[in-house]
């Protein structure tokens, strides 16, 4: 979740962090690539404002209390979607989920047993992340080639990433990078983001025609991206970053 508002100012020494009017403590960071201030929440509930060079410490302290509802909203969902998440994933007794969600489903996990998703014993979370990415790469990779001949070209190279806030992009290289959590949603949402990036291959913007060839390699591909607006923060809690 983010919110960004435009600035001008002079730059002044940051605090490690500010707050709400409720008191939620809300990161400052500082980027060079910033041109606005912007509010982000991540997937456990921190709250970060990222600010440009030259803003003021005012103008930041304004602007986390003029937003304190939204931010201290979506923090509590944000710790609410972590417990829920963590509630359904069973940790056993190493801390290691026994479910995870799988192409929209909650799935087993097999530590050392069988089942569709089986790992060694001595395993741990990076090597159930590791199948997961595997998983994203190969449904991803099918899309790609079933679509090869309705494209203008086809991708350079897939990448799958972990990005914190995107589920997908292209870059002006032609490589298509996905977040591998789309595996755990319904596949008619990883495949909506993959035919968003492969749309991109003929139109790199989001005009009228994108969003045209968007629906001429997926009709119907609205409902899915309303899906993964209404429910994607759920699949950050799942084995989140970090």
């Amino acid at each position: 979740m983010n919110r960004w508002i435009p600035l001008l100012g002079r730059e002044q020494p940051t605090p490690a962090s500010l707050s709400t009017e409720g008191g939620l403590p809300v990161q400052v960071r500082r980027s060079d690539r910033a041109r606005r201030m912007r509010l982000t929440v991540d997937a456990q509930g921190q709250a970060t404002v990222v600010l440009p060079r030259r803003a003021t410490l005012a103008q930041a302290r304004a602007f986390v209390r003029a937003q304190s509802a939204w931010l201290e909203r979506h923090a509590g969902k944000g710790r609410q979607a972590g417990a829920s998440a963590q509630a359904h994933m069973q940790p056993d007794a190493q801390g290691r989920p026994t479910r995870v969600l799988l192409r929209g489903e909650w799935t087993d996990v097999h530590w050392g047993g069988g089942g569709p998703l089986q790992l060694a014993a001595h395993a741990g979370t990076a090597q159930l992340q590791s199948r997961l990415r595997a998983l994203a790469r190969a449904d991803a990779q099918v899309i790609i080639d079933a679509q090869a001949e309705r494209l203008v070209r086809v991708p350079a190279r897939l990448s799958i990433r972990d990005q914190a806030s995107r589920w997908g992009s292209l870059s002006g290289r032609g490589t298509l990078s996905l977040n591998w959590r789309l595996i755990m949603a319904p596949p008619e949402v990883l495949a909506y983001v993959v035919n968003h990036e492969l749309a991109h291959l003929a139109h790199p913007n989001h005009s009228p025609a994108f969003w045209a060839e968007v629906e001429r390699l997926m009709p119907g591909h609205d409902i899915h991206r309303r899906w993964l607006r209404r429910e994607g923060d759920v699949l950050r809690h799942v084995l989140p970053a970090g």
